[in-house]
């Protein structure tokens, strides 16, 4: 059946001018006259590009699936790599945190307005009074110079990091930074103290927390308020003693102090509240293979340890009395009156100080066989606790009064210090030597 139906005239012509033709008068299609602008000329694609085409449309439809089967409501969120006790900053490469207080140290160190500080203090010279022309010197005489400064410069720096408020305070700035330079130290200071442990340092009695740094090449002690304000009138006098030691060859085996420092840190997201008051020092032992360490005051009474044999465990005086009864300490003739007269210079200085309770380190390396030695605990002054303690032990009210009592004066102390480390530490003569003074 055909469909015999016609189509108006109008329509028809709208139709082919959708198409982009005319239409005669005639209504007779012609031609096609024009095409449109945007309409592109079909192209024939070789069975190569064919190929190609189809294969990426169906690397597109497989990584559309593959991400849309792995949408991101389905991951786990990531986690901060930080924990809320640790804390950094843009302008640092040190990572404070909250259970290693030296790390907070290490970062006030390493701010740059401390730096520029630092810097301003190192340039700054002294100049000579009459003609106001700055006096020429070698390294040295700078350094012995920034040491003796009578007056001390103390910072403080403070630090937010979110909720946590952290703080650190610097003192003796100047004095400190030209000793630690003086013992080649200063570069590799501040990584140091960038990581610390616990340190475990048995033998003490005062219970102050030890820290060691990760490295092994430092020890941080915590201060007592007692111990604090003693630094703080002793730290000119040791800065003078240490330049004597360092650039005018006085003898001494006094520990060096590289820094002291108070920090505060309070987080309420970690609980964390915590003031310090620390004195970072040499670690005597850093690199040494000791089997043997004594901490030595000159004193019989209560000074002996039952022995467990565990890694560096600190015997006391009772206990080197029994060692070198059986295996005597000899050391050469110009070992021995180089100890002698640094001890003799060491305590004489601290007693002057007022200065009492110190120790004497002595550490056996039996790889290299040599002696460890140097003085510690140098802090702690003669104040009116210790003249009490020493009176009552004195009396034997306490403990009995056969022994004679730990805490004495500075003067009956650096005495009795100096004939007990004469006799722990004894000389081999060799061919050379002359029996001259007998002390």
């Amino acid at each position: 059946m055909t469909d015999n139906t016609e189509l108006p005239a109008k329509h028809t012509e709208e139709a082919f001018d959708e198409l982009g033709g005319s239409l005669k008068e005639d209504g007779v299609d012609d031609s096609l006259t024009r095409m449109p602008s945007n309409v592109s000329q079909p192209s024939i694609l070789t069975p190569a590009k064919e190929f190609q085409q189809t294969e990426r449309q169906s690397l597109l439809q497989s990584l559309a699936s593959f991400w849309a089967d792995r949408s991101a409501t389905g991951w786990q969120p990531l986690e901060y790599p930080l924990a809320p006790s640790e804390h950094i900053f843009v302008d640092s490469d040190v990572i404070v945190r909250e259970d290693e207080p030296s790390s907070l140290i290490a970062f006030s160190l390493s701010s740059p307005d401390y730096l520029e500080k630092l810097h301003n203090m190192r340039s700054s010279h002294p100049s000579n009074t009459e003609s106001g022309e700055i006096a020429e010197m070698d390294a040295s005489d700078e350094l012995e110079i920034h040491m003796l400064k009578k007056t001390g410069i103390h910072l403080k720096y403070q630090f937010q990091e979110g909720s946590a408020k952290l703080s650190c305070k610097i003192f003796y700035a100047e004095q400190f930074d030209a000793l630690r330079r003086q013992c080649n130290c200063d570069s590799a200071y501040i990584q140091s103290l960038s990581r610390c442990v616990k340190w475990d340092s048995s033998g003490g009695k005062s219970g102050s927390a030890f820290l060691k740094t990760l490295d092994d090449r430092l020890v941080v002690k915590q201060l007592s308020p007692a111990e604090l304000d003693a630094f703080l009138k002793f730290a000119p006098s040791y800065f003078e003693f240490m330049a004597k030691a360092f650039f005018h060859e006085l003898p001494s085996v006094l520990s060096k102090i590289f820094g002291f420092y108070q920090i505060q840190i309070r987080n309420p997201i970690s609980n964390k509240t915590m003031k310090m008051d620390v004195l970072v020092m040499e670690n005597l032992f850093y690199n040494k293979k000791t089997t043997r360490i004594f901490d030595l005051k000159g004193s019989m009474r209560n000074r002996h340890v039952q022995q467990t044999g565990r890694e560096n465990e600190v015997l006391l005086d009772e206990n080197m009395v029994e060692f070198i009864y059986e295996s005597p300490l000899f050391v050469r003739e110009h070992s021995k009156k180089l100890l002698r007269s640094s001890l003799w210079n060491d305590t004489l200085f601290l007693a002057k100080m007022n200065v009492m309770d110190y120790s004497l380190v002595i550490a056996i390396d039996t790889e290299s066989h040599e002696l460890v030695v140097g003085i510690i605990d140098f802090i702690r002054t003669f104040t009116w606790d210790k003249k009490l303690e020493s009176w009552v032990k004195e009396r034997g009210l306490v403990g009995g009064g056969v022994k004679e009592p730990t805490v004495v004066s500075p003067r009956l102390y650096k005495a009795r210090f100096r004939e007990a480390m004469e006799r722990y530490v004894l000389m081999v003569p060799d061919c050379w030597y002359q029996e001259e003074e007998s002390r």
